[in-house]
């Protein structure tokens, strides 16, 4: 599909918003605070029109589609609740400085019949923004829907390995998160395929939100993934309660059983994180460790 009429499709399903401007193309190089980058080879090609800045307040943003685009990172902490092993990059979106969910977003982009696309301009832009961030020697964890894993057929992750490769990245640098609850049991086959053809590239697998609505045992034995994040709700349910506490534990157990690293999410207070250690869990992410932030803050 091309981009124009990636754009027209993606604008019909956004109301509001007007059509594109055609505005000069912005330069591939992008200078920021720490350096320099430039914006890969593949994602120029797919978006020729987009356009590539290094702000002071939100660090590298891009407009693409009518939209103003940006990350924040939030870290993932070792056992020790202090080391910093990771960071996972969130889409931050607005459009004419009204900010727009990124689920909304998304599901634009799915009825626009540009998801594969659009998603991999996100990546590219939370990559170049980890890049230009103090934690670029740390592993980088990203979202990705499993439609856009099955929607492509084959040759899973050959595109953002090239994009990987033109910034001095391999895909073991990276884990792509996949959210539990989003798992369609009748293209499960599928998603295997798809798993199975990105480990063999070298990238890693989480599973995300793990018990957000249920916990389906049966995916984690046929996707094996090298890590379950277990979501807030399990963390929370712990405060005060001590058969919470020790059903979490034997969770992490069972975990660690199947040959997965486990995150804790959600950690709010000093309490829950001391809960989270007790557990054994490997990682640890939430607001009490550290907030969401944008690259400069």
């Amino acid at each position: 599909m091309t981009q124009n009429l990636q754009t027209s499709l993606f604008n019909k399903h956004l109301k509001g918003i007007s059509p594109i401007r055609k505005e000069p193309t912005m330069s591939a190089t992008i200078h920021h605070a720490s350096g320099t980058l430039h914006v890969p080879k593949d994602t120029l090609a797919d978006w020729p029109s987009a356009q590539f800045a290094y702000t002071q307040e939100r660090g590298i943003v891009v407009k693409a589609l009518g939209l103003e685009l940006t990350s924040v990172f939030q870290p993932i902490f070792a056992s020790d609740a202090q080391t910093i092993i990771g960071e996972e990059g969130l889409l931050r979106a607005s459009i004419r400085r009204k900010a727009m969910s990124p689920a909304d977003v998304f599901k634009s982009a799915t009825r626009g019949e540009c998801l594969v696309a659009f998603d991999r301009l996100c990546r590219s832009l939370h990559l170049m923004n980890h890049l230009a961030g103090p934690q670029k020697g740390k592993t980088l964890f990203l979202n990705v829907h499993p439609e856009l894993l099955i929607a492509v057929e084959k040759q899973h992750g050959e595109a953002f390995e090239r994009i990987l490769q033109d910034q001095g990245l391999k895909p073991s640098d990276v884990v792509l998160e996949i959210l539990e609850s989003t798992i369609p049991d009748a293209q499960e086959a599928g998603l295997i395929r798809a798993i199975k053809n990105y480990r063999q590239r070298g990238y890693r697998i989480a599973i995300d939100d793990y018990g957000q609505k249920n916990a389906n045992l049966c995916h984690l034995l046929s996707l094996s993934p090298d890590i379950v994040k277990l979501d807030k709700v399990l963390i929370h349910a712990t405060d005060r309660n001590s058969k919470a506490q020790r059903l979490l534990g034997q969770l992490v157990e069972m975990l660690h059983d199947l040959d997965s690293q486990v995150v804790i999410e959600g950690i709010e207070s000093a309490e829950q994180l001391a809960i989270a250690q007790e557990s054994g869990a490997d990682f640890f992410q939430g607001y009490f460790l550290a907030e969401p932030r944008y690259l400069n803050k």
